[in-house]
């Protein structure tokens, strides 16, 4: 099996080589250079490396004039310093002879410095083309699709995930916007640590201080027990703050004191605790319309729009669905323990021309529920047609579109089961099920038999 990439290791001390060595051999072609010199001899003859280990307090010429000429050689090879030193050096000399991909101190665990090289190596590979995008994104983060769009999303994610850099994630509701903070966070340095993720739609102001901030027991009613909030629980590790433009102002003004200060208050606390979290925030809403609305604050918009990375409506992707239609209903078979089932060709195109108001989520549960109530293994346009006729209102009701099908199909079944005095066997019949599959429906949707 061929190793994922080819990288230096930059020391001039020969324990450290031996073992940086031995810790990335396993994983990748190692090369060994014991001097600034070395190291240029070895990039100049070898235009297959794809990343580089630099010590950057090294006799003769240091890891700075080392990186210079480095990346004179090849200027997108990656460059992490690694070095037992960090007070000799000030970050602006450090960004004068090179900015580095990242910075890895020698007493820092080894887990910091191979997800590092990891990083490296994935981006140059992107960077350089020598890796598929699509593919990464689909293996790495479950991401599907390789229209322009989703290519964009995916070489920003590569671009920004490993920095520190605030983002703001926009889009319809149901692009998948959730999928995107979680690869940000997979190819961060903080992936490590805690993913903290809170949905800030629709819900009670004091509901959301509690969650984010944690409270003390007896600090209101109904605080039996003391609680740790998101921000508390993410500490070195990313929380991302879904919908924040449903937020109310009390509970912004507690935000912007994290990002400005790096403190926070639990409920019923006069402790201030100190966090350190990357926040990344996503929204369907215009914020800058909200702002003039005094409906969000200004200073706190400012402070969370970082990198903006914006999700294309499904409809404007249509050559992502047939790719979507097999991701989805191959990992639902296989979840639900069925045989594979086929949408046939008629059923594809329905699918591909329909406008998809609920984005990708309304795709993947058409076609789990399309799966469950189909009986045959070849689900026709005929059924495609009839089930998106009855729940393609998204007007009607109340509750997400997921809560919506569910619905659907919890009454659908409920009613049969009715007409046969809760017999599974004859209600399968009646809906051209397997017995075997209502059961697990029924199960999955809490339906009581008894």
């Amino acid at each position: 099996m061929d190793k994922p990439g080819k990288i230096l290791v930059v020391d001039d001390d020969p324990l450290v080589l031996e073992a940086l060595h031995q810790t990335f051999m396993d994983d990748y072609e190692v090369l060994l250079a014991s001097s600034g010199a070395d190291a240029i001899d070895t990039v100049a003859s070898d235009q297959t490396i794809e990343t580089v280990v630099l010590d950057i307090k090294m006799a003769r010429m240091d890891g700075l004039k080392t990186a210079s000429k480095l990346k004179e050689l090849s200027p997108d090879i990656p460059i992490i310093f690694h070095t037992g030193y960090p007070g000799d050096y000030s970050e602006d000399e450090i960004e004068k002879g090179h900015q580095p991909f990242d910075y890895v101190g020698k007493n820092e665990r080894p887990a910091r410095l191979i997800r590092a090289v990891k990083n490296a190596v994935s981006y140059y590979r992107l960077k350089t083309g020598q890796s598929d995008l699509a593919s990464l994104a689909r293996e790495q983060f479950g991401m599907v699709g390789r229209s322009r769009g989703m290519l964009e999303v995916y070489r920003t994610i590569e671009k920004i995930g490993p920095t520190d850099n605030k983002v703001m994630i926009l889009g319809p509701t149901g692009t998948g916007k959730e999928l995107v903070a979680r690869a940000l966070h997979k190819r961060s340095n903080r992936s490590g640590k805690p993913l903290a993720i809170f949905n800030c739609n629709h819900k009670a102001p004091d509901l959301v201080e509690s969650e984010l901030f944690g409270h003390l027991k007896g600090s209101f009613t109904g605080a039996v027990a003391d609680k740790i909030g998101m921000f508390e629980y993410a500490d070195q590790g990313t929380v991302f703050l879904d919908e924040i433009g449903d937020l109310d102002i009390t509970t912004q003004a507690k935000i912007l004191r994290v990002l400005e200060t790096g403190e926070m208050q639990r409920i019923g606390s006069p402790e201030t605790i100190k966090v350190d979290v990357r926040l990344i925030c996503a929204t369907h809403h215009d914020l800058l319309t909200r702002v003039q609305e005094n409906r969000f604050r200004e200073d706190l918009y400012y402070r969370i729009k970082g990198v903006t990375i914006t999700l294309p409506a499904l409809k404007d992707r249509r050559e992502d669905i047939p790719q979507l239609i097999d991701f989805f209903s191959h990992r639902y078979c296989a979840r639900i323990g069925s045989g594979l089932k086929i949408f046939e060709p008629e059923a594809r195109d329905y699918l591909i021309e329909f406008d998809w108001p609920g984005n990708v989520r309304q795709l993947l549960d058409t076609v789990q529920s399309l799966i469950d109530l189909s009986p045959s293994y070849y689900i026709t346009r005929k059924e495609v047609a009839s089930y998106l006729v009855l729940t393609e209102n998204p007007a009607d009701g109340d509750g997400s579109f997921a809560d919506r099908i569910r619905d659907f199909k919890r009454t659908l079944i409920l009613k049969s089961l009715d007409r046969h005095g809760r017999n599974v066997s004859a209600a399968a019949r009646e809906l051209s099920l397997d017995p075997s599959n209502l059961r697990k429906i029924i199960k999955d949707l809490k339906i009581k038999l008894g």
